[in-house]
Formats: structure tokens, C-alpha cells, sequence
């Protein structure tokens, strides 16, 4: 069977994640806290981050590949369609990959990780037993790690949380004439991919399994999520959980 190696909170895994299912492809995921899905990735034949699908093939190790490996071995209409559409769509969902993705990532990040009973919380979340023991223990180095890894500080935050509002603005932009979809007449990786990759930033029901519960989240983090929630580009990443996940 197919084998998805992730983060299972992480929202580039969970885009893979969301692609899968859709094309009625089975596959068992395999679960790691951050910092401990190096090894795995790699023994796999990926690089060190996740989302990594092991398939018979071998090794597809980027989160828009796996999109475009379901269109290729999977039962659903494609994400990626033919032609000037196909060509807008990828336009779309590469520059959400580049921009939102690690925007949306380092504003949760950064206001989660100095969390009191953030250890504990990630602990509760952990695949494994072990994870989540391993990580109560290593918390300060582990977050110490992501907050280097990630340049996580007030400024980049702010200026990340700066860049998903211009993202948010655009595709409300883009939404003002009525459409459904952000490309073409139905469901496509641009819509996917936008609405996975705002998940951090406004919790769908979906993907809230994965988290901590919003009760127990910080009143800045609550308050972003209410904002963005009430915005066409919000609504629109809502709708796309409530109708295609």
C-alpha cells in the first residue's frame, strides 16, 4: 500500500493528505511530531520535510507533485485540467504554495509554540506514544529548533500575517464577480491548495482534529481566525472544506 509520511497537522500535508482521499487512492499514513519526520522522509528517499508519498514507483516528495500523481493514478476529475485553464490554475496554486503556505505556517507557529502547556498539547497530538514522551522531554530544543528554522519573531509574523491578508484580498478580488471556483467552473488544485494552506489560519471542522482545541488556543491567534473567517476568501476556503473534503 501507498505510505504518507507527514506531520499530520502540518497544512502542506494535509493538501496531500486532502488529494488522496479525493482520488480514491488508499494509502496508510505514517505520523511524525516536527523534527522527528527527518529520518523517516529521508530513509523514504525524500528530502527532509513532508509530505513524502512512498508509492510502488518510488518516492514523490513535494505536496503539488502528489496533487499531480493523483490526477495520474487516481478516480477523480482532475486538479490540474488541460490547456489555458490548466496553465491558470498552476499559476495560482504555485504562487499559494510559495506565499500562503509558509505565511500562514509562521504566524501559528509563532503564536502557539510559547503557548503554556504547549508541550503537553503537541504530547496529546503525537502518532506515537513515544513521540509524544519524546517530545515532552525535548520541548525547549524542539521549539527552539522551529523558531530558528522558521526565523520565527514578532516582525516576520507580522509581516507574514501582512502577506496573507494581500493573499486573502486577491482571491476576494477574484471571487467579486460571483464565481464558485477560483479557476474555471468546479473544483481544482488552485481551490485545494488555497483552502488547505489557509486551514491554520481558520480551522475547518476537517482539519481541526489535528490541532489543538480553539478553547485552548491563544485570544490573538482566536482573533485572527474569527477575522479571516469573515472574509470572502475565507468563506470561500470554508465552503471548499464543507463541499470537496
Amino acid at each position: 500500500m501507498n505510505r504518507l509520511i507527514t506531520i499530520p497537522f502540518s497544512h502542506f500535508c494535509e493538501k496531500a493528505r486532502w488529494a488522496l482521499e479525493r482520488a480514491g487512492v488508499p494509502f496508510r499514513e505514517d505520523g511524525y511530531l516536527p523534527m522527528l519526520q527527518t529520518v523517516a522522509a529521508w530513509r523514504a528517499g525524500g528530502k527532509r520535510t513532508v509530505p513524502v508519498l512512498v508509492t510502488d514507483g518510488g518516492a514523490v516528495d513535494d505536496s503539488t507533485d502528489i496533487l499531480r500523481w493523483c490526477d495520474e493514478h487516481g478516480n477523480a476529475p482532475p486538479l490540474f485540467p488541460g490547456g489555458a485553464l490548466g496553465r491558470e490554475v498552476a499559476e495560482l496554486e504555485e504562487g499559494f504554495d510559495k506565499s500562503l503556505g509558509p505565511a500562514t505556517r509562521r504566524v501559528a507557529y509563532h503564536l502557539l509554540l510559547p503557548m503554556p502547556g504547549a508541550a503537553k498539547l503537541l504530547a496529546e497530538k503525537a502518532p506515537a506514544r513515544w513521540q509524544g514522551r519524546l517530545m515532552r522531554a525535548a520541548y525547549p530544543l524542539a521549539r527552539a529548533a522551529m523558531t530558528r528554522g522558521l526565523r520565527l519573531d514578532d516582525a516576520s509574523a507580522e509581516r507574514s500575517l501582512r502577506r496573507v491578508d494581500e493573499i486573502f484580498a486577491d482571491v476576494g478580488a477574484l471571487l467579486a464577480d460571483g464565481r464558485r471556483y477560483l479557476a474555471g467552473d468546479r473544483f481544482t488544485a488552485a481551490d485545494l491548495t488555497f483552502a488547505a494552506l489557509a486551514a491554520p489560519l481558520i480551522i475547518p471542522p476537517q482539519y481541526a482534529a489535528y490541532l489543538p482545541p480553539l478553547d485552548r488556543m491563544p485570544q490573538a491567534l482566536l482573533g485572527i481566525i474569527d477575522r479571516l473567517r469573515a472574509t470572502p476568501a475565507g468563506a470561500h476556503a470554508l465552503a471548499m472544506y464543507t463541499q470537496h473534503r
